[in-house]
């Protein structure tokens, strides 16, 4: 797993989990100006320079290492843990076995289905079935124990705003914030986003 973080102060910290084509450096390099405090990401076993095989088990182990690495290296920080689209679902898993101040979403999906189904719309009912390693970010909602806060765009045409209200349906302690005109790459370029999560976690 190669870990990947910008160090600014260390009172609360931010781990994120992005989109299917992201890479670790790239989204710190893009994404960690907008917030104060260490900004920190990883790739998954299986890419980039991670040893090992893609698969939902390891993405789940991927997830816990970036944790314990960061609880070890931060001990006193509150962690915040961040999904965007694709990663949504690993950072829900996360959220749900471990500790951390809050949960973020931006862009999420109940199952990969959900995502899945915006390009060869064939992935219904039975047939969910035939997806391999399903990232199932509905039921790991159930166990999720802090504030929960998704965040959806009428601009979004990936993962729309309308399903962001249906996600948050399987969560306890939840919060849904739909912005105009945000299309889904730009989330965390949007001054308008980065202050509603500044604001939130205050």
């Amino acid at each position: 797993m190669a870990i990947t973080s910008i160090q600014k102060t260390a009172a609360r910290l931010y781990c994120f989990f992005g989109g299917s084509n992201y890479i670790a450096y790239n989204s710190v390099g893009k994404y960690s100006s907008g917030f104060d405090y260490p900004f920190i990401s990883a790739d998954y076993y299986g890419t980039q320079d991670s040893e090992g095989k893609m698969n939902l088990r390891t993405m789940k182990q991927t997830a816990v290492d970036l944790y314990d690495w960061t609880r070890d290296n931060y001990p006193d920080s509150e962690i915040v843990i961040i999904g965007h689209s694709y990663g949504a679902g690993m950072a829900a898993y996360l959220a749900s076995v471990r500790e951390c101040r809050t949960l973020i979403i931006a862009a999420g999906y109940r199952d990969i289905s959900d995502l899945y189904n915006k390009i060869i719309p064939v992935f219904w009912g039975p047939m969910k079935v035939f997806i391999s390693n399903n990232i199932r970010t509905a039921e790991y909602a159930a166990d999720v124990g802090c504030p929960v806060y998704i965040i959806g765009s009428t601009g979004d045409r990936v993962l729309g705003y309308t399903l962001q209200e249906k996600l948050a349906a399987g969560f306890k302690n939840v919060q849904v914030k739909i912005f105009d005109d945000i299309v889904h790459e730009d989330y965390f370029i949007s001054d308008d986003v980065i202050d509603y999560i500044s604001r939130v976690i205050g």
